[in-house]
């Protein structure tokens, strides 16, 4: 009697999608035989648990995705950190377990066994992994080959040693190339440390996707380097020194360390102590490193390097600023450069009342001030607009995330993120058969919060 785990999620997955699991058992014939899953957190809390009967093929098969959706809490709100951070709540490990039960009888009670072989009476156990990473973002069945994320495309355990070469692109980000302005905000956020579901410590302390530092290098219009400046990941964990080597810390690893926020944007590192060379900086990169067995940084071993092109000019345009959660559930930005204008709508709600004032005593004096028709409240809703600059098809193809996400701020001129409402978007084609095609977005978008009405 016990359950076999016949297809599992892996580790890390996107939650809003399918996470399909599917056991079966030899006891599944018995009197009032379930299927039992539970879902616990990151140290063992049952959250909830789910029951199914096996279906025409004795099988039990489970999708959590939307009811692990809604344990996962929002996009973490880093616009403006300064140093690196670690995650709060919109990735989160998951302890996944199948058991089953059934009775004796028809009539009698059931009895909750834990699915191992030998089995016994207890709580599921029969899992595929020791844990489950679930960021939470989302993820499109046109995209996938297979109902899990394709998590090679942003994670990769490497050698911890220090002595491989690789070169990868893991930011939860599709924008490589990045246009800013000084006082820019602009975080980049990266998978970190081992996230497979896997807790053996011959593997954990020798593989990981161990982003040791980020080195941002500034250069002028020309390309000559200008500064060289290092980061380390010394304050999100499980490191709290540079020289700490993953095999001193990998066991206190946990959810908050499995997913990490950098400071990018210009007014990001200018807070972290690295000034930009004003004038000077044409663009700047930052590039995500490996570690030696010193300890030192691996300057062969890239997990990512990322491109800010510098750019404050538009016509003096102030433009505006967007971030929004993008489909890896963490941060993207953009700034629609060219002007902006705001319309205002007043919605008028009033009264009409006579001349004469009947609730008068004793007597009713004349009154040439008395108000016939009375306004009691004046909404005001201001509707904006914002512009891009020609894009090209790259750039127009990742704003698309933009247009999709239910999650949007826009930066203030103070540098404080206001949450706003997209109400449509204009896309206007540039078509020339000499050179690419380039696109231009108009949108439209209201402040979430609108301005109080007027009583």
């Amino acid at each position: 009697m016990a359950i076999n785990l016949r297809q599992s999620s892996t580790s890390p997955n996107i939650s809003d999608s399918n996470l399909v699991f599917a056991v079966t058992s030899n006891s599944s014939s018995a009197d009032q035989f379930r299927f039992v899953c539970d879902i616990n957190d990151d140290s063992g809390t049952l959250l909830q648990r789910v029951k199914q009967q096996p279906n025409p093929n004795d099988t039990g098969v489970f999708d959590l995705g939307m009811l692990i959706s809604t344990y996962l809490g929002p996009t973490d709100p880093v616009w403006d950190i300064a140093n690196v951070t670690a995650n709060t709540s919109c990735s989160q490990d998951y302890q996944i377990r199948f058991g089953e039960e059934f009775s004796d009888s028809v009539t009698g009670f059931t009895t909750l066994y834990t699915g191992d072989d030998p089995d016994a009476a207890g709580n599921p156990n029969v899992s595929g992994s020791n844990y489950t990473t679930i960021l939470n973002g989302v993820l499109n069945p046109q995209d996938q080959v297979n109902w899990n994320w394709n998590s090679g495309s942003k994670y990769e355990e490497e050698s911890t040693d220090g002595l491989t070469t690789f070169n990868h692109q893991f930011g939860l980000t599709s924008f490589n190339t990045s246009s800013v302005r000084t006082g820019d905000y602009h975080t980049l956020s990266i998978l970190n440390g081992n996230l497979a579901g896997i807790t053996s410590s011959a593997v954990d302390s020798s593989l990981a996707q161990d982003i040791y530092a980020v080195v941002y290098r500034q250069y002028d219009a020309t390309g000559s380097l200008l500064d060289t400046d290092i980061l380390y990941n010394t304050t999100a964990g499980p490191r709290t020194t540079s020289s700490e080597l993953w095999d001193d810390v990998y066991l206190d690893q946990d959810e908050t360390t499995r997913l990490i926020h950098f400071p990018a944007g210009p007014q990001n590192i200018e807070d972290a102590g690295v000034p930009i060379l004003a004038d000077d900086t044409g663009y700047y990169t930052m590039t995500f490193y490996n570690q030696t067995a010193e300890p030192g940084v691996n300057y062969n071993g890239v997990w990512g390097e990322y491109r800010f092109e510098i750019d404050n000019r538009n016509c003096g345009y102030s433009g505006q600023r967007f971030a929004w959660k993008n489909e890896y559930g963490v941060w993207d930005y953009y700034n629609f450069s060219l002007a902006q204008s705001t319309t205002a709508t007043i919605e008028r709600e009033q009264y009409e009342q006579s001349f004469v004032d009947y609730s008068a005593t004793n007597t009713v004096a004349y009154n040439n001030e008395r108000r016939g028709n009375t306004q009691y409240q004046n909404r005001v809703t201001k509707n904006r607009t914002a512009e891009t600059d020609y894009l090209t098809q790259v750039d127009a193809d990742n704003l698309r995330e933009l247009f999709y996400s239910t999650n949007v701020y826009a930066q203030q001129p103070d540098g404080a993120y206001f949450p706003v409402v997209l109400t449509d978007v204009t896309a206007t084609e540039k078509t020339n058969p000499r050179s690419q095609k380039l696109f231009r977005y108009t949108v439209n978008y209201q402040y979430a919060n609108t301005n109080t009405a007027r009583l």
